[in-house]
């Protein structure tokens, strides 16, 4: 189909005019408008070569680089042989274009935008620099794109800075607010990233960036389970409710007893934390009873995957739209289909809103409500979620009878002697990510620290070998009054090692509101017992779930007095009980945490009751 060319007659527009107010569009931002200006252009003046040149950037920039080749090549008189990577051709077409004109803005700018796509970061550099020199308008793109560069090179503080000389520039341009929340993140600083990812949804309303938004209130002290809930449901109003004229009618037949087809879905079916907790389900269904199905969403994939793949027969790698993944679903005939991600899912999440499938549950992957109308249950525990907090909830929480799922360790390593045993002190440990530690963390592990008499502290994760980390972290204990000698710091472990870590530290301390998880049940497995906060956020249960399923209630506070008197106990427990950390694997070893059958059986047991719930519906109301 053509595009409509301008009326001919005297006063109208001509190619050059369209360009100019391509130009306008395109600085705007209204990209759509600029690319249908630049049709209009090259319509009108076939031979204009600024035309095609704004329209072949504009593609570029947009990372449509097939569409962008096809025009750059169009501009040559003879065109050479074509490469087979489009990324490569642009970059290839726009370096001998930018050649011989040197002094051409629109194309430096764009070719440094490519070579930034390639990862190649030198060159991208190096022409932004030019686009700068050129034209100094563009330092908020281009300071935001150095942004960019600098966080993929993990460079956070780099990131921050440049992102912050685009927003001096531009205080509303998108990607530098977008590039400084992700890079506060990782510096684990969560009250700038939260302010930063405000600001970009505001400008740019997104569902993954306000999902990122959703997670990383978390880790903030005064979040509570309503301003939560508000937020999800606000995702749910911008991204899936709209999404609702579009769900369909069901063929499935309402038969409470047959054999039913459960679907689950999940970005994370590689090595993942999750693999402690997921591949015991896919083993011990009942198949008599079950057809089950899972969806690998995204591209990662790795050992593990091949190893589920023979789990389960129906596994399906997808990289579609939630339109695609929705259609899927609806053809596999599934019958309850389970979200195993929450807002860490990304796009795919949207799936769930064209409800594929009758029965939806969000359970495993994210503690807390999508805050979506389409899915019907959240799969939870008698202390996850915080009773008294269901209202909280779009979903129902349905509640199994002991715990929420099973533990299974990475390794065997042995239970090895506390640590204190030989070294005459306590050493308190914390292997979780650093932007669980808020100030009110600190304070409460330096009050510890201080009654417990030469006592350390160690502290250990990815990242934790950055400066910027260990300062912000150690400041705050000095504030307190505690040397920073007492605290130690640690990256990641090598393969292999990570489990035998725990053999360092006599006594685990529990973050919050952001409790740990997988870490709690980890150092539960090596012998080393947790202290947990309670409170009212599904991720600030962890703790109490996990210590109470393993029969350790003792070692839950609700305040954090209590806290701070279990940790003293267990401080002076610990070297006169040498027998404790051999009997708390024993207590995990034959909790409900690692009775994986009777968990995948309670499991049924709610698909089914879920199930007989939506047949009596159906017949009462239609499907």
């Amino acid at each position: 189909m053509r595009l409509p060319t301008a009326p001919a007659g005297p006063g109208a527009p001509t190619a050059r005019d369209l360009v100019a107010e391509g130009d306008r569009y395109r600085e705007a931002g209204d990209w759509s408008s600029a690319e249908l200006a630049y049709r209009r252009a090259c319509e009108l003046n076939p031979e204009d070569w600024e035309a095609r040149a704004q329209l072949g950037c504009l593609l570029a920039d947009a990372r449509r680089f097939p569409e962008a080749v096809k025009c750059f090549r169009s501009l040559a008189a003879n065109p050479d042989r074509q490469l087979d990577d489009p990324v490569r051709e642009t970059i290839r077409l726009l370096a001998g274009y930018t050649s011989a004109k040197p002094e051409w803005t629109r194309g430096q700018f764009s070719l440094g935008c490519a070579c930034e796509h390639a990862r190649d970061h030198v060159a991208a550099r190096l022409h932004l620099a030019n686009a700068l020199r050129l034209d100094p308008s563009k330092r908020a793109a281009v300071e935001a794109l150095n942004a960019r560069m600098f966080w993929s090179e993990q460079k956070w503080e780099e990131a921050i800075a440049a992102a912050d000389r685009s927003l001096a520039a531009n205080r509303d341009y998108y990607l530098a607010h977008l590039i400084r929340a992700k890079s506060y993140s990782k510096l684990a600083e969560p009250h700038e990233a939260v302010q930063s990812l405000r600001r970009s949804i505001a400008l740019v309303p997104d569902p993954v960036i306000h999902s990122e938004l959703l997670f990383e209130l978390n880790y903030l002290a005064d979040t509570t389970p309503e301003s939560l809930y508000a937020e999800a449901r606000r995702w749910n109003s911008l991204y899936a409710a709209p999404m609702a004229p579009h769900t369909r009618r069901y063929d499935n037949v309402p038969d409470p007893e047959r054999r039913l087809r459960i679907g689950y879905v999940s970005p994370d079916l590689y090595q993942h934390t999750i693999m402690k907790f997921l591949p015991p389900l896919f083993e011990h269904h009942d198949r008599l009873s079950f057809d089950v199905f899972a969806y690998a969403v995204g591209s990662n994939a790795d050992h593990i995957s091949e190893q589920l793949r023979s789990l389960v027969p129906n596994y399906i790698p997808i990289q579609g739209a939630p339109q695609e993944i929705a259609e899927r679903v609806r053809a596999d005939r599934i019958d309850i289909l389970i979200d195993l991600a929450g807002h860490t899912m990304g796009m795919a999440l949207l799936a769930f809103a064209l409800k594929p499938a009758p029965v939806q549950i969000s359970w495993m992957g994210y503690a807390g409500t999508t805050g979506m109308s389409t899915i019907d249950y959240y799969l939870g525990d008698p202390l996850m979620p915080c009773p008294g907090t269901e209202d909280c909830f779009s979903e129902a929480v349905y509640r199994l009878p002991v715990v929420e799922c099973c533990y299974r360790p990475i390794g065997d390593e042995p239970v090895a002697p506390a640590p204190c045993l030989s070294n005459g002190c306590i050493t308190f440990g914390s292997f979780n990510n650093p932007r669980k530690i808020t100030r009110e963390v600190a304070k409460l592990w330096s009050a510890i620290l201080h009654l417990v008499k030469s006592s350390r502290l160690l502290l250990k994760f990815h990242g934790l070998e950055s400066e910027r980390l260990q300062t912000r972290l150690r400041t705050w204990f000095e504030q307190d009054g505690i040397d920073s000698a007492r605290i130690a710091f640690e990256g990641q472990s090598a393969p292999g090692e990570y489990l035998t870590a725990y053999n360092r530290i006599d006594i685990a301390l529990d973050p919050f509101p952001y409790n740990g998880g997988s870490t709690t049940l980890d150092a539960l497995w090596m012998g080393v017992p947790v202290v947990s906060l309670a409170g009212r956020l599904p991720m600030n249960r962890a703790g109490a779930s996990i210590l109470s399923g393993a029969s350790l209630g003792d070692l839950v506070a609700n305040t954090p007095e209590q806290y701070l008197r279990a940790a003293m106990f267990l401080a002076a427990a610990v070297p006169i009980e040498p027998e404790l950390r051999s009997d708390i694997r024993k207590a995990l070893s034959a909790s409900p945490w690692m009775d994986e059958i009777s968990l995948v059986r309670n499991v049924e047991g709610a698909y089914r009751e879920m199930w007989r719930r939506w047949c009596d519906a159906s017949r009462h109301h239609g499907r």
